[in-house]
């Protein structure tokens, strides 16, 4: 097995490769950050004043891991491991849809149960336990060989598919971040229900790839790609990395445990955020209460 130095040594070669190969557009999306600093401008001007200094940092640290995953090496590097893709999905629905909700106002949740057209989406699609089957659903249908494969070479299919399994994660999540009066607005224990059952719906599809015993995906081992952008698709031919003690199985056998261990962290991360707001909450009306020794007597 390779050292530490080893893989630090191959991973700067393999990307010294890629950005000679495919150069700098392709490597680090312009395109997308430019979409990313267009909607950082339109929520600072927007936003209101009810968001707080945690609710913006949330939501910049969101858009910038989404212009990471969607628009940076990762999104090239999908192509090539999948172990990288995984970590690449793993941040854009499961890490950056919670980010950019919670640093949303208020408002914004009211504003989209109050207008009748957008009601009806949410009506649908925000209902916690269809939404739940939907992404996850979604996410499984995605990583079918067959399916995969196809939306690895289909500019059109990838999109599609990616489009939505980014609307389901923010349906998923609509109902976890929903303040009183929005459509679907849980209550916290409710909310640690929820999350801790969408833990147990995507563990499946996450051991099928880590306990597989051969290379599920022709995309990893057949050769030819298409390499799939935000905004433009090239066909490109695979080049010869420095990595050969990753084998296509341990690629992806590693995929499969990135995933898992990134979706225990977001989700665990959101389990004790709930758990603090329903104990802050407590303490709070346990604090308001009158104290029956210190009332007067009749």
């Amino acid at each position: 097995m390779p050292g530490d130095e080893e893989v630090k040594e191959a991973l700067s070669l393999d990307f010294q490769l890629m950005m000679e190969t495919y150069g700098f557009r392709v490597v680090w999306g312009p395109e997308m950050f430019l979409t990313v600093a267009l909607a950082a401008v339109f929520y600072m001007r927007y936003k209101g004043g009810t968001v707080s200094g945690r609710q913006m940092a949330s939501f910049f640290v969101g858009l910038f891991l989404l212009y990471i995953a969607l628009g940076g090496p990762l999104n090239l590097g999908g192509h090539f491991w999948f172990s990288i893709h995984m970590l690449q999905q793993s941040v854009m629905y499961l890490i950056v849809p919670p980010l950019l909700l919670r640093g949303m106002p208020e408002g914004f949740f009211r504003a989209l149960s109050d207008n009748p057209w957008s009601r009806r989406v949410i009506l649908v699609f925000g209902n916690p336990i269809f939404a739940m089957f939907l992404f996850n659903g979604a996410f499984s249908f995605y990583h079918i060989p067959m399916i995969f494969d196809a939306a690895m070479s289909n500019y059109a299919l990838h999109n599609a598919l990616h489009l939505l399994l980014f609307f389901s994660a923010f349906a998923l999540w609509w109902s976890l971040f929903s303040p009183a009066g929005a459509i679907y607005a849980m209550s916290e224990l409710k909310k640690m229900g929820y999350i801790f059952i969408n833990g147990i719906l995507l563990t499946p599809a996450c051991a099928l790839i880590i306990f597989a015993k051969a290379p599920m995906y022709e995309t990893y081992t057949a050769g030819a790609h298409l390499l799939c952008l935000p905004f433009y698709a090239i066909p490109v031919e695979p080049v010869s990395f420095s990595s050969p003690w990753l084998t296509p199985l341990s690629d992806q056998q590693l995929g499969g445990v990135i995933m898992k261990i990134m979706q225990e962290i977001s989700y665990g991360c959101l389990l004790g955020l709930v758990f603090f707001q329903w104990y802050r909450r407590e303490k709070d009306k346990a604090e308001d209460l009158p104290d029956p020794l210190l009332e007067p007597t009749l």
